[in-house]
């Protein structure tokens, strides 16, 4: 019977293998992460965005790295395979943040580069200004500092229906996170590819209890003040094309705040350029990776 390796302190028993990855769970701040390891080398731990969404879309995309690293994803707390609390106000940015350095201490890396995709860029500006010591290097991938902006998303009117719903109204159940979430999502691409999004449907794990709460978070984040102290080597990326979290006020701001960050554009990507422009997204980061 397949089983899952669950980690409490050293405490290893059953596993799974999920292609090359392990599914494992570890007991982090009482409560069971759910995540997956690959490859060897220099640790990297990728968060996720949403919230309500699972690491799934990020695979196997970011995958690859695993030849020369340590590849570490992970549901967040409320999310995914991960334990769901019963009150959601107990999903913080300190315990966000508080769980992917807990997460990285058990699995035996004292310090990694981390990668955060969107929403899992705001959690990962968190982790740096507070776990400034844990870092080898940061990537921030199409997200933003502050909401202080209006988003660019435009589309068809039945996804902007949708669109309007998603940030106007709680969902009511996971099937209508889910339905509203996939005709916004085709918004956040440069050039849609049905196949794709019917891929990414599959394989995600909806939350819907974690997309109202990820919202009211958003309520206090503003890293404008603390980002200039931060001194992580880090890479802040964007598609030119994003809507929800355009360049000019998001990946352009973060990097001249930075002291040492470096920016990529590209220029024929929306949300999730490490699909649309695999190849180049990839040669970047590899390249900015091995220096």
């Amino acid at each position: 019977m397949n089983s899952v390796r669950f980690l409490t302190g050293a405490t290893v028993t059953a596993a799974i293998l999920a292609g090359s990855a392990v599914a494992e769970i570890a007991e982090v701040n009482g409560a069971n992460l759910y995540y997956e390891a690959i490859g060897k080398g220099p640790p990297i731990l990728i968060m996720h965005g949403g919230l309500g969404l699972s690491h799934d879309y990020l695979r196997p995309y970011f995958d690859q790295l695993s030849a020369t690293n340590t590849v570490v994803y992970y549901d967040h707390f409320g999310n995914g395979r991960s334990d769901r609390p019963d009150d959601y106000a107990d999903m913080t940015f300190d315990r966000l943040t508080s769980d992917a350095a807990e997460l990285m201490t058990l699995l035996g890396h004292d310090t990694f580069t981390l990668i955060g995709h969107s929403y899992g860029g705001f959690i990962g500006q968190e982790f740096a200004t507070s776990h400034p010591d844990r870092l080898d290097g940061l990537v921030l991938i199409n997200t933003v500092p502050a909401f202080d902006y209006q988003p660019t998303v435009s589309g068809p009117e039945e996804n902007m229906k949708a669109f309007g719903k998603l940030f106007t109204q709680p969902m009511a159940d996971d099937a209508d996170w889910q339905a509203t979430w996939n005709p916004v999502v085709q918004m956040y691409f440069h050039q849609w590819d049905p196949e794709v999004g019917d891929d990414l449907d599959a394989r995600t794990v909806y939350e819907h209890r974690a997309w109202n709460a990820a919202g009211g978070l958003l309520g206090s984040f503003n890293t404008l003040e603390q980002l200039p102290n931060v001194q992580t080597r880090t890479l802040v990326v964007a598609g030119r094309h994003d809507g929800i979290t355009p360049p000019e006020p998001g990946a352009e701001r973060i990097a001249t705040l930075m002291p040492n960050a470096e920016l990529a554009i590209f220029e024929d990507s929306g949300h999730y350029p490490f699909i649309e422009e695999n190849a180049a997204f990839f040669e970047t980061l590899n390249s900015w990776l091995a220096n």
